[in-house]
């Protein structure tokens, strides 16, 4: 980091060139001219009506914004240095080819080995829409606190075993890989 010093040097040198540049542009006026640059004078009744700016102050506040603009506080440390010189580029990973694909063991769908198949999450999905579509305003203003049951069609209607628990009634068979206690994993099956 620069000490306070050579900071104090290096806004000197922008002043001086700053005033070097002044003195380049105005070169052909008048040496009475410099006065009148050099200091803001308050504006006169008949100058009111003009909003033109001084040159000065114009180029003042362009070398004024370079002076304090923002810097990079760190160093960039040789690894990312280097990271950023040879490492791989988002254009170029995409052509490496992918050696973590299989394929799903319910569908058949390929996809990567850590993540869910696309194909069975879509079915799950559309069942979910259907569910929440059967719940009807229960499940926007009065989300059941309790364990929620899902019936489906063509299936024996035991109540008393579901007592305290939210019943949601569907019309339709219930899919193969949708269980029917929720908390066991299984195609169907109790």
């Amino acid at each position: 980091m620069a000490t306070t010093t050579s900071m104090t040097r290096i806004l000197a040198r922008l002043q001086h060139s700053k005033q070097l540049i002044l003195q380049w542009l105005f070169r052909n006026q008048p040496p009475g001219m410099y006065g009148a640059l050099a200091f803001d004078v308050s504006p006169s009744l008949s100058d009111t009506h003009q909003t033109k700016q001084s040159p000065t102050s114009v180029l003042g506040s362009i070398l004024d914004s370079v002076l304090w603009a923002t810097v990079p506080r760190n160093r960039r440390s040789v690894e990312k240095r280097l990271t950023r010189k040879h490492g791989m580029t988002k254009q170029f990973e995409a052509a490496i080819p992918k050696k973590n694909i299989i394929a799903c063991l319910e569908c058949g769908h390929w996809h990567e080995k850590h993540t869910i198949c696309g194909n069975c999450y879509k079915k799950v999905k559309a069942e979910t829409r259907e569910l929440k579509l059967s719940m009807g305003d229960d499940f926007h203003y009065n989300t059941p606190r309790a364990e929620i049951q899902v019936l489906y069609q063509q299936e024996t209607d035991q109540r008393q075993k579901y007592n305290g628990k939210y019943i949601i009634e569907m019309d339709k068979p219930r899919p193969q890989w949708f269980p029917r206690n929720l908390m066991t994993r299984g195609k169907g099956d109790t």
